[in-house]
C-alpha cells in the first residue's frame, strides 16, 4: 500500500501558497542564468505561457507595461514556454517582441513547478522567496494592482 502511494505521487508537488517558492533554474533566451532562490529581494512573476494561447496573447502586453513600470522597483518576469521543443523559437521570436525572457520547460535545469500548466498560470513570489499568489487565466492591471502592488510597496 505504500509502495503505491509513494510510485503515484508526482515528482512535482503542487507549490502553495505561504510557502517558500519551489526551485527554478535554467538559461533564459537571453543566454543570462537564473535562479529562483538567488532572486531573493525581488517580486518574481513566474508565468507559464504557451505561444499558441489566445489569453496567453491577451496578457502580455500588459505584463510587458507593468515591468516596464515597475522593474525600478524591484520586480521582475520569467517567462516558462510550455510548448513543445520544436516550438522553441515561436515561443522565444513571441517574447522577443514584447521585451520579455524566458525559456522552456523542457529546457529547466531544476524545477519544482509542475511541467505544464494550463495557461497562462502565473506565480508571484515576494521579496523574502515566499509564495503569495497562484492564477490561472489572463493578467488584467487590476490584476497587477491585487496581486502586485502591496508586494512592491512593502519593499520601499
Amino acid at each position: 500500500m505504500i509502495l503505491l502511494f509513494v510510485c503515484g505521487t508526482s515528482a512535482h508537488a503542487v507549490p502553495q501558497i505561504g510557502e517558500a517558492a519551489p526551485r527554478l533554474k535554467g538559461t533564459l533566451f537571453s543566454g543570462e542564468s537564473f535562479d529562483l532562490t538567488a532572486m531573493r529581494g525581488t517580486v518574481v512573476l513566474v508565468n507559464f505561457y504557451s505561444s499558441y494561447c489566445k489569453f496567453c496573447a491577451y496578457e502580455i502586453g500588459n505584463i510587458e507595461t507593468y515591468l516596464e513600470n515597475n522593474h525600478d522597483k524591484g520586480f521582475t518576469v520569467i517567462m516558462v514556454g510550455v510548448d513543445r521543443i520544436e516550438d522553441r523559437a515561436r515561443v522565444e521570436r513571441m517574447l522577443g517582441i514584447y521585451n520579455l525572457d524566458g525559456l522552456m520547460t523542457d529546457e529547466l535545469e531544476q524545477s519544482g513547478f509542475q511541467k505544464i500548466y494550463a495557461t497562462p498560470t502565473a506565480f508571484v513570489i515576494d521579496r523574502q522567496g515566499i509564495l503569495r499568489s497562484r492564477t490561472r487565466g489572463a493578467k488584467m492591471p487590476s490584476w497587477f494592482r491585487e496581486h502586485v502592488d502591496p508586494l512592491l510597496s512593502d519593499g520601499e
